[in-house]
């Protein structure tokens, strides 16, 4: 890589660049203050005890993301359960990604001796990446700050290594924050891969000389590897000796996927998240995707797919090295949470890997300063912001936002089931009633689905019906030892009810 004369501190409008950043940031969500608790929110911070409790708790409650629950430590010290500060600090972290990607970019460009394009994609990427509306699911959603903290310092240590090319002292910054990242989410151990990425298609360097000039951080980034892959196994249960059976999944979903199945529906899912990417419209919690094995037509045509978008991108390397860059960006940040280990589609799952398609877009085709270009992206922007703004809306009620997901998944057993429980909690019994049964007629064996419908009975009065569903629910023997003690609890009070 090439290093020239540095203009991005002297050049003074990298300073207007990050106002406009800043405003457009605010902009797209300041809906989001009103959101409230949602789905893991309330096991991860509103219910969980060790953020009440000293450092060592929250350490005890999760030491392999400890860094990023430290945060919500800090916030429930100094605001308790205020959800404004909340979403105030996501925000934060938001911008402070944008920032840092912005600066990234010019350092990109400055190392591959590309200082005709400088600010003006740069900026473009930034813009696209605060407003773009998947994101909205990673910065609205509280809980997901896990995935925003990882990308801060995901990006940290990319800047520290491109600073350390020129002076070997930010190295060791680089290290730190590749440690600090792991402790936050562990798709962190993939951000050493992106660097190598970079420095074969930027740099054409050799396997021989690279690893000559690099045997310091190459021992640390495998170590980082082999981190994640025990994290991932331990996980699995493999570490305990158990099966290969993703057991903590198979404990809490009642259907849980076979892995290889899962696996291979997963290229398919990446032409989601691919067009997600590109038209972030129609978002929605749960994504109706049916499991298909490697026979399917549609898993062949996705392989093929990725395969030939793969060998195009490597072997024009030299000829669109940000095409090739910013796709094995998007692969290798999405890969840790969209391969093997069965957790659905999610689009929170985008965050670290957006900029990558970014990347490869922005600098490969609007590049150049002109009047099309800036227009073209100026109304993008604009767009993808106001669809933002709306967006965070829905996070402000869990049944607006499951009833949102309903007019895409009428079929769906878990929409059903989530906007029946939100109008339960509403006390919308009559209301409830007809999506607790959905759930149920659409997946029978489910405890869960059973006790809430026990419960929306006896809201109405039918305590013998109620009686019906906790005992069904109690022959399926739920896997969830809190369950079982709800139900439980909830027939003691019927049969009190009943006089018997």
């Amino acid at each position: 890589m090439n290093w020239g004369r540095s203009g991005i501190v002297k050049n003074k409008g990298w300073i207007l660049d990050l106002l406009l950043l800043l405003l457009l940031a605010v902009a797209a969500y300041v809906s989001s203050f009103k959101g409230t608790w949602q789905f893991d929110d309330f096991r991860c911070i509103v219910d969980n005890s060790s953020l009440r409790g000293q450092l060592i708790d929250v350490w005890h409650f999760s030491p392999g993301r400890f860094l990023a629950f430290l945060t919500f430590w800090g916030n429930y010290k100094l605001c308790a359960l205020d959800t404004f500060w909340y979403h105030f600090v996501n925000l934060a972290i938001h911008i402070l990604n944008g920032f840092l990607f912005y600066y990234f970019l010019l350092l990109l460009q400055e190392a591959a001796g590309k200082a005709e394009e400088k600010r003006f994609p740069a900026f473009l990427c930034a813009a696209l990446f605060l407003v773009h509306p998947v994101n909205t699911q990673a910065v609205t959603y509280i809980v997901q700050r896990l995935e925003l903290m990882c990308f801060t310092f995901f990006l940290m240590h990319l800047i520290f290594l491109l600073l350390s090319l020129k002076k070997k002292i930010f190295l060791a910054p680089a290290i730190l924050t590749l440690i600090a990242g792991l402790f936050c989410k562990e798709n962190m151990a993939v951000a050493p891969l992106v660097a190598i990425l970079g420095y074969f298609i930027f740099a054409s360097a050799d396997l021989k000389s690279f690893f000559k000039e690099n045997k310091k951080y190459i021992v640390i980034s495998a170590a980082a590897f082999v981190l994640l892959c025990l994290l991932v196994l331990r996980f699995a249960g493999v570490w305990k000796g158990t099966s290969f059976d993703f057991s903590p999944l198979s404990r809490l979903y009642e259907d849980t996927p076979d892995v290889w199945a899962y696996f291979a529906t997963q290229i398919k899912v990446w032409i989601i998240y691919l067009r997600l990417c590109f038209w972030p419209f129609g978002l929605r919690l749960e994504y109706d995707v049916p499991l298909e094995g490697f026979s399917s037509v549609w898993v062949i045509l996705s392989i093929v797919f990725w395969i030939a978008l793969a060998a195009f991108a490597w072997i024009n390397r030299k000829k669109y090295p940000y095409f090739a860059f910013g796709l094995g960006f998007f692969a290798l940040a999405l890969a840790p949470a969209a391969t093997l280990i069965p957790n659905g589609l999610y689009e929170h799952r985008l965050y670290c890997a957006l900029p990558g398609i970014l990347i490869a877009v922005v600098f490969t085709f609007f590049a150049r300063k002109n009047i099309f270009n800036a227009a073209f992206l100026s109304v993008i922007i604009l767009l993808f912001s106001y669809a933002s703004f709306q967006r965070n809306f829905y996070w402000c009620d869990t049944e607006l936002i499951w009833r949102d997901n309903l007019k895409y998944s009428p079929e769906n057993f878990r929409v059903n089931a989530n906007v029946g429980e939100a109008l339960l909690n509403k006390e919308q019994y009559v209301s409830a009633l007809p999506y607790l049964k959905k759930a149920i007629e659409l997946r029978p064996r489910t405890v869960e689905a059973h006790y809430n419908l026990a419960c929306c009975l006896a809201g109405m009065g039918d305590l013998k019906g109620a009686k019906e569903e906790l005992l069904t629910a109690k022959k399926l023997k739920s896997r969830l030892p809190e369950v079982k003690r709800l139900v439980d609890e909830a027939l003691k009070e019927i049969d009190q009810a009943l006089g018997e």
